[in-house]
């Protein structure tokens, strides 16, 4: 990129999560109980129903940032009701999400969290029909996208906006997340020599490098840039042959750890629209990642007053 991005485009799920607390510590629980092939039976402290999805939150980050962004995704006639409307109201551009008029609802996420920021996650992608959801070539003001994060979605649908985008000559974030495992080394490998950044947590990291058999070193030198989230141990950058460490903002109170990976996405977004360099723009992403942290859902949180010192 020859200059800061200013305007976005987020192609990522919507979903409605449920977010479940277990009291105490998921590793405390298997010690204890000798918890063999996730056979479990946890009891819930507290349950809540949010908006969420990789893509909603992302957004969600941008649009408290005052950014431009532009959401590209599908759901069902639920987003219409509430959904639409939270997101609108921080003017991210939502006329893009195709609704499917058959499916009364859209994905679901239930996620069940200890005292520690552990989860046990279980996605339902929904029944709404990706195949009504546009191209990026298709939207009106395509030419006026920075930069396009591509958030975690099946296999097929990252490869036909991946695509679509390289040859728009759009730079993109490729951000597997979840579905990490779910790509052959064939579409890996044609990511790693296409998206202008890879953003990972360091269990996908560790599944794309044994998908492609080599190391993470391997893997570096042959990646344009790639950002490795590390929770409290800070965030690894890989870029032009160097390894840099930004280490992670202190979260005095840990309430819910859901959408705490997204928040730091847009706060980096954000960081690269000032100008900033990886470092400076991750920093951004660390800050906004703790308040996710200390928020009950993915998308209450508030600008912590510290993110622009």
């Amino acid at each position: 990129m020859t200059r800061a991005p200013q305007q976005f485009l987020v192609c990522g799920s919507l979903a409605f999560d449920h977010l479940l607390r277990f009291q105490g510590s998921f590793e405390q629980y298997q010690t204890d109980y000798q918890v063999e092939a996730l056979n479990a039976s946890l009891p819930i402290h507290d349950y809540r129903i949010c908006y969420g999805g990789c893509g909603g939150n992302i957004c969600y980050g941008l649009g408290l940032l005052g950014m431009k962004a532009t959401l590209l995704s599908h759901a069902g006639c639920d987003f219409d009701e509430q959904y639409r409307r939270h997101l609108t109201r921080l003017n991210i551009d939502c006329a893009h999400v195709a609704i499917s008029p058959d499916s009364p609802i859209s994905a679901r996420c239930t996620i069940i969290s200890d005292d520690h920021g552990n989860q046990i996650t279980g996605f339902y992608p929904g029944d709404a029909d990706p195949n009504l959801r546009k191209l990026p070539s298709e939207l009106p003001h395509i030419h006026d996208i920075d930069l396009a994060l591509l958030g975690p979605e099946s296999p097929e649908l990252m490869l036909r906006q991946g695509r679509d985008l390289q040859q728009l000559g759009i730079p993109f974030i490729f951000d597997p997340g979840q579905w990490a495992s779910k790509f052959t080394a064939p579409d890996l490998e044609w990511f790693l020599n296409n998206a202008h950044y890879l953003i990972v947590n360091e269990h996908e990291i560790a599944v794309i490098a044994a998908t492609l058999g080599v190391s993470l070193t391997s893997l570096a030198d042959r990646a344009h840039t790639i950002i490795v989230t590390r929770a409290a141990d800070g965030v690894d950058i890989f870029a032009a042959g160097r390894l840099q460490h930004v280490p992670a903002i202190y979260a005095e109170h840990i309430v819910d750890a859901t959408g705490s990976g997204d928040a730091f996405r847009a706060g980096l977004l954000f960081g690269l629209s000032q100008g900033r360099d990886l470092n400076g723009a991750a920093a951004y992403g660390c800050r906004l990642a703790a308040a996710a942290l200390s928020s009950l859902s993915p998308q209450d949180y508030e600008l912590p007053a510290d993110l622009f010192s």
